[in-house]
């Protein structure tokens, strides 16, 4: 099934790449679902973009650094290769989100939601994530050097090392 979006006075279709330029013509009219929308390769560096909802979307390779996406929603958006460095994701929703091979360093994830999300191989060196949810997450050979994991929950967690956290499954 193919979804519309409306951009002003013109009409594509969701699985349609998206110009950056009417995503944030878009955003500032009130546009605020842009669920299953192409942006791979999109330069959003420092965008503004909070209670956006990103979800099924494809952003491989994106670029997002420092943006502000807070309280917005990636829930099993492709993320591959995403730099989200410096980011502003606080209490974002990234359930199932594959975020392989993404840059997530310096990102503000406090009590964001990355349940069951794909971690692997991704840099969370500085990153904040106290009080994230972490179940069921993949962090397989990921990079959380100096992370903040204050409060973060973990139940099945695939750690970096590859063993299994399991401190909050109750």
């Amino acid at each position: 099934m193919i979804h519309t979006i409306i951009l002003g006075e013109q009409t594509l279709q969701k699985s349609d790449p998206i110009k950056v330029e009417q995503l944030k013509a878009a955003y500032e009219s009130g546009k605020r679902d842009f669920s299953q929308i192409d942006l791979s390769k999109a330069d959003l560096h420092k965008v503004r973009l909070a209670d956006i909802n990103f979800s099924q979307a494809y952003l491989c390779r994106a670029i997002l650094s420092n943006a502000h996406l807070e309280r917005s929603f990636f829930n099993k958006a492709i993320l591959y290769s995403v730099n989200l460095h410096g980011a502003q994701l606080s209490r974002a929703s990234l359930i199932e989100a594959n975020l392989e091979d993404a840059n997530l360093a310096k990102a503000n994830l406090n009590h964001a939601n990355l349940n069951g999300a794909n971690l692997r191989n991704a840099n969370l060196e500085r990153a904040h994530l106290v009080w994230a949810n972490l179940r069921g997450a993949n962090l397989t050979n990921a990079n959380l050097d100096r992370a903040d994991l204050r409060g973060a929950k973990f139940c099945r967690t695939i750690m970096p090392d590859g063993s299994i956290r399991n401190d909050d499954c109750s």
